[in-house]
Formats: structure tokens, sequence, C-alpha cells
């Protein structure tokens, strides 16, 4: 069994929300707040009917009692004891896969399809379960408590130990096998008693004695003298009173991560699909955890023979990047919302892209995890930014990591353009900053900018790099070469400065000590700043100074220290650009 679609409305903070998930892995992500923990709370309740089971007035959009929340999942694949005419045979639809759409008459090639609905009444805060389907008329039928058993999906949250025990909606409970556990308990709380019973109680009196005569007092009714007794009933015994233990150690002892890792290979253990929710993946697991979990949860529970391994579709949130990394694009799910309507994008592009998409997985997984990204041509860009932000921060401004920001690498201009098209389309705020050396064509800026991205490049031909050297005080040139010989070495720094120049005479320290502030002395030290040697054809050695996040943000920090001197400067301009756009 699995949903093929799901309409959520006004519970919770959800306004709106209509979503076709995937048959398997479906990973939420988006800023906090986004209602994606809402989701699997939804699901949770709208497939797990229970009598007598109330909300509360939080569950009411904005807490606003004229709201009317109501959940609709569509399940297909369905177990034979749901789909049979005396239960729910006559209330089927149709679901196209190729569509995404549900038929209330079943087309040729549909799915056969159940939407279940749930529906909180916001006078008496009673959650009400019934078949939905257009052709009704008159009272729908209710979804009885009895199915919740076929339907109920797992839920891995923050506390797995409860699973570990056999309560009535453990893991454990659920696969309890055979019918003699109910008189095992009944037996085991006879025998528990009468062993109290014969033991000594004298510690008791004295509280006893005044309960009795409090009660005398008040003229409480007694039948006999009053006795302290062991009070264990079945239902005390089927919430966890029994559970597995490790020898003498009960496993509910196990630390946060373990418990997990027990709990969902015991959630997936059962020989039928089933629907798993997992909210914050990464609790209490380290990263080499985190993979082995979720190629579990994608690769399925192995059967006995020749059987394939049942694949459940899985719910998952997550703030880690480890989770992002490693799944597939088509995996991931970004969340958005806006005044309450939620939108669920997945990752994956149109057809023919999807390589390039996984590349941004793999390379800047933390950058699907913030609401906005400035993406820069390199990683020289992206520890100028990590420099500058913190010495703005020690100026009183706002932080990126508050404003929700994040510098990445975009890995040349091509790319930097296709991730900003790519991430602006799913909900992201982007600003792409493209070096003008290498050229990018209006067309493709064009369609950034009318996407809502906005779009800047370093001016006149340059990189980052050149920029600076062409546009700091000499005195702030000076220091970012003596920086270079810091951490590249005098030979590399002189040799370069050589390369860079070859029909002009060598230069040694005393003369690069000797340079003066000319257009021609910037251009060169630009030039050997970011140089590139073609050692065979085609292959070109990397000979710069800063193409490294560490040595960029010891370039902004230098570089922080003259902007209030070079206000009209482009390189100051564009630095204000983005500090703009960061603050909006």
């Amino acid at each position: 069994m699995r949903i093929a679609h799901i309409s959520i409305l006004e519970f919770r903070g959800i306004k709106s929300l209509e979503w076709s998930p995937s048959p398997n892995v479906n990973c939420l992500i988006g800023p906090g707040d986004s209602c994606k923990t809402t989701v699997l709370d939804a699901i949770e309740i709208g497939l797990n009917p229970r009598f007598g089971f109330s909300g509360s007035d939080p569950d009411l959009f904005g807490c606003d009692p004229a709201s009317k929340p109501e959940i609709c999942l569509t399940l297909v694949q369905l177990p034979e004891e749901l789909i049979v005419e005396h239960r729910y045979g006559l209330f089927l639809r149709g679901w196209s896969d190729a569509d995404r759409k549900i038929n209330d008459e079943r087309a040729e090639g549909d799915i056969l399809a159940l939407t279940v609905k749930a529906s909180l009444d916001p006078d008496t805060l009673e959650w009400r379960w019934e078949i939905f389907n257009e052709r009704l008329e008159g009272e729908p039928p209710r979804f009885g408590f009895k199915d919740a058993k076929l339907t109920a999906p797992n839920r891995l949250g923050e506390y797995a130990d409860r699973h570990l025990t056999w309560g009535r909606s453990s893991a454990l409970g659920r696969l309890e096998k055979g019918p003699n556990a109910s008189e095992l308990l009944a037996t085991s709380v006879r025998q528990a008693k009468t062993s109290f019973a014969a033991g000594d109680r004298t510690s008791f009196d004295d509280v006893v004695k005044l309960t009795e005569k409090v009660g005398a007092d008040f003229m409480v009714p007694k039948s006999a003298s009053y006795e302290a007794q062991l009070d264990i009933h079945s239902g005390m015994l089927a919430s966890g009173a029994v559970s597995l233990h490790d020898g003498g150690l009960p496993l509910r002892t196990l630390g946060s991560g373990s418990s997990r890792l027990m709990v969902a290979g015991l959630q997936n253990s059962g020989p039928t699909e089933n629907i798993m929710l997992v909210d914050e993946l990464e609790f209490g697991l380290e990263p080499h955890r985190i993979l082995r979990l979720l190629r579990y949860l994608r690769s399925g529970f192995p059967q006995d023979g020749d059987a394939p391994p049942i694949v459940h579709q899985t719910f998952l949130t997550t703030h880690s990047p480890v989770v992002v990394c490693e799944l597939d694009v088509a995996e991931l799910f970004c969340v958005r919302k806006n005044a309450g309507s939620i939108a669920v994008k997945c990752a994956r592009p149109e057809e023919g892209k999807e390589d390039t998409a996984q590349r941004h997985i793999r390379s800047s997984p933390h950058a699907f995890l913030a609401p906005r990204l400035l993406i820069g041509e390199g990683r020289t860009e992206v520890g100028f930014w990590r420099g500058l932000d913190d010495l703005w921060c020690n100026e009183g401004k706002e932080s990126f990591a508050y404003q929700g920001a994040v510098a990445i690498d975009g890995g040349g201009n091509d790319n930097a353009v296709k991730l900003g098209l790519h991430m602006q389309n799913l909900g992201y705020r982007c600003f792409v900053l493209l070096d003008s050396d290498v050229e990018v064509s209006a067309g493709t800026k064009h369609a950034l900018k009318e996407i809502g991205a906005q779009v800047s490049e370093w001016l006149d031909n340059c990189d980052i790099e050149r920029r600076v050297f062409l546009d700091v005080p000499w005195a702030t040139v000076t220091a970012i070469v003596n920086y270079a010989i810091e951490v590249v070495g005098e030979g590399k720094v002189l040799n370069n400065l050589h390369l860079a120049a070859p029909e002009g005479p060598g230069i040694d320290r005393a003369a690069l000590n000797a340079l003066v502030d000319t257009e021609d002395n910037r251009k060169r030290l630009a030039t050997a700043a970011t140089l590139k040697v073609e050692k065979k054809p085609g292959i070109k050695e990397d000979r710069s100074w800063f193409k490294d996040m560490t040595r960029g943000e010891q370039l902004g920090t230098i570089v922080f220290g003259c902007l209030k001197d070079i206000p009209e400067t482009p390189l100051a301009k564009t630095i204000n650009e983005v500090r703009q756009w960061i603050d909006a």
C-alpha cells in the first residue's frame, strides 16, 4: 500500500496543499516552520483512525474556529481486505500514475484507489474518518477503527524506546503473533499480586490506618479493612510492562541512535508494504549510521527465497547535509510556504538535466537547506564572502546565517547559471554573481532575472581577484601580495609574476618591493594571482594564489579594511549590492 495523492486543507499551519508523492523515498527539505513535520502528522492522523481521538485549537488553521481541517489521502496498491465489496469495494476510484491524477470513474489503465478523508469538527474538536469520492450521495461510509492495523503508518520519532516494548501501537505489538500472549500476561499479573501479598507489608501500615481514618471521617463506605495490594491491570502490561531485554538490560535503555535503528528495522520487517514516517532522520545518528539507515530504507527488507525485497513508501524530514548528499535528486522535495499555501516540488529537474542537478546535490548539499543562496563562480568567492561576513558581524550587522543566506561555489560561470536557474525554480531566492572574463549569454542572464533571481557581474572583463587588484589602494595590494608570499611561497609568487610578463626582465624580491602603483603593475599582479599554465595541449596547471576557501576568506578580511576608502569603485559597488540583497 502507498499514498498516491495528498490533499490537506486548513490543518495547523497549512491552508492548502496538493501533492503527489513518489512511491518510495520522499525527503522533505525546507526552512523552519514550512510545515514539513505537519505533513507527516497529517499522514499519521489520516491513516490511523482512533476511537475518541480529539484535536485542539492549534489544529485549526490560524487557531480560527471557522476553519474546517480536512486531510484526504488517496491510497493505491490496497490490501485485499479493503477492496472487497462488503468493505470499500463500491467506493473505489482510479489513479493514473502517468498523469498524476485521480479519476472518480476509473479510466483504462488506472490503478484501483481509495480516498480516506479525516476531518476535524471545529465545534467539538473531534476527528471523523470516512471514505470520500465525488459519486457519494448522502452520508459517506465511515472508515473503521479496525482498519487502522492495515493502514496506520509506522512513525519513527525522536524517542523510539516505546517500540521496544509490547505496547498497543508499538512495533513489537504489531508484529506479535500467537493467541496465548494475553493469557500469559493475565497469569503474570496474578502471580505478581500473590507474591506481593505474601511479602512483608508492614511499612505501609501507618499510611493505611491514616487513610481508613480519613475515609471514616468523610463517611466513605468500606466493605472490609484497607490493605496495600499490588494493582496491575492488563492495560499497564499492554502499554509496555513487557519489553525486550539484552540479558538483564532492557533494550529501551539503548542510546537514541541505536534505538531508532533497531525500531526502523522492526517496523519494516513485516511481509507487506507499509508507510514509514521519519521526522529528523539524523537525530542521534553519526554520518555513517545515517547512511546505513537510508540505504536500508531505500533498498527494502529482504524476503525468504527468491521473493524480491519489500520496499516501503517513506516520508522523512531532515536538516542534515549528510542526508541530502546521500539521496537521489528524485527523492528530495523542497517545501515552501506562502501565506499558508504549501508548495512541494521535487528537486529533479526536467528530462535531460538530472545529472547536473545531482552534481549540485553532491557538491553543495548545504545549499538545499538554506532559503537564500549567494552563488559565486568558485571557492575564492565563497571564502571572500565568509571573511566579509565575519567582519560585518563585528560591526553589528546581521550575519548571512541570521538572514538565511549561504554563499556557495557555483563551479564556474556556466554551472553557476545552471544552479541558479534550478534553485530559483525550486523556490529558493538566488543572487548569482558571475565573472565577466567568461562570457555568459544575455539570454541566459535574462532567463535568470525573469524567474526572480538577482544577477550581477564583476565589471570590465574581471574575476574577483582581478577586480580586487584593480580597485583597492596600493597599500592593500602590498598586503595581499605579502599574504600570497606567506601561503604559496616567494618562489611561486615571483615565478608567476615573470610568467605574467615573460617579455620583460625577470623579477626578484627587491624588484617586487619596488613596484609602484601603475595600471600595468596592477594588471600584472592580477594575472599572476590567477595564472594557469599550459603544460600539455589542452591541459592547464592552476598556479593561482587564492583558489581556496581559507585563502579567499583572508583575502576578504584584507579587503574589508579599505572598503570605506573606495566607495565609488566597481568592487565596492558590487559588494554593497550583495550586502543590500542580504539585508533585504
